[in-house]
């Protein structure tokens, strides 16, 4: 496959993963350029500078490609889609958890994921959207835990890795309280006081939950809806960490698996906080998600 000719606008977030802003330049972009395309560099500066970048170039180049974390590579997908261009994705990751990356077996190795990139046709991919505005690439989560993921510092990250992330999660837990809440997954409706929610279409959330490859599509108009009840006492909570991160099983008592492509979620008490793979997502009483069936092409294995 020939890529001589061809135009890559990089999108780097300088501020992702341990490597220096140098390196980071001059190793990718030079990756690009032996292997034929006319490579442009673009870095960003603060949040929401990626979707600008994406939005407003998307026309002038055959690809864009991003370096960074979950959260750099949503903001070029809704950079891309607000564009209204049809120009494919490529994703060079760097974050702490990169759970997106690992389903879609793009290696974290950045000359790998630029072989991967100019070795493959790119495939068509799912994104959910939120209240028919902002898409997210592989989950929408509320509840215990999810606060973390965009309330530790970068430095935290960079510096502890994973580990800065459980922490962080920890804290969540002193005096959290279940929602009440009524969900609508299509035609089924379920309704109860849960600790956290995702919906999802990914292999893993939060190195946790882990779904099996066979059971996960990224092109078939299908997320899948997770919903955890709130342990009681700490032998629950010992027994069901277990079932999760060792046995990596679901109590149905406790968890409620299914997949759809239309999600109604009602908070019965305060505005629920809502997190998009891994940023700040908003809190709304009521939200809508919608599964929008193989609107962007990806790069992926």
């Amino acid at each position: 496959m020939s890529n001589t000719g061809k135009k890559v606008l990089v999108i780097i977030n300088p501020c992702s993963g341990r490597y220096t802003v140098r390196n980071q330049l001059l190793h990718i972009a030079n990756e690009f350029t032996k292997a034929g395309y006319e490579t442009t560099v673009y870095t960003t500066q603060k949040r929401g500078d990626a979707t600008e970048y994406a939005k407003h170039l998307a026309d002038k180049f055959d690809l864009i490609v991003c370096r960074g974390g979950d959260g750099t590579f949503n903001e070029t997908v809704n950079g891309i889609l607000q564009s209204g261009i049809e120009v494919p994705l490529g994703y060079i990751p760097s974050g702490t958890t990169n759970d997106f990356a690992h389903s879609l077996g793009i290696p974290t190795n950045a000359s790998k994921a630029v072989d991967l990139i100019c070795s493959v046709e790119p495939k068509w991919h799912d994104m959910g959207q939120m209240n028919n505005d902002r898409f997210f690439c592989y989950t929408a989560s509320f509840g215990v835990f999810t606060k973390s993921s965009y309330n530790t510092s970068q430095k935290s990250k960079n510096l502890f890795g994973y580990s800065a992330y459980v922490a962080a999660g920890l804290k969540e837990l002193k005096g959290f309280k279940p929602i009440p809440m009524r969900i609508e997954c299509d035609n089924e409706v379920y309704e109860g006081e849960y600790a956290f929610g995702a919906i999802s279409s990914s292999l893993n959330i939060g190195g946790i939950i882990k779904y099996k490859r066979e059971d996960i599509g990224f092109d078939d108009g299908l997320f899948e809806l997770n919903l955890a009840k709130m342990p009681h006492g700490a032998k629950m909570w010992t027994e069901r960490a277990k079932e999760l991160l060792i046995d990596h099983t679901y109590n149905e008592d406790m968890f409620t698996l299914t997949k759809g492509s239309h999600f109604v979620i009602e908070s019965k008490g305060e505005n629920i906080a809502w997190t998009l793979d891994g940023e700040y997502g908003g809190a709304y009483k009521i939200t809508e998600i919608d599964c929008r069936k193989q609107v962007i092409k990806v790069y992926r294995s």
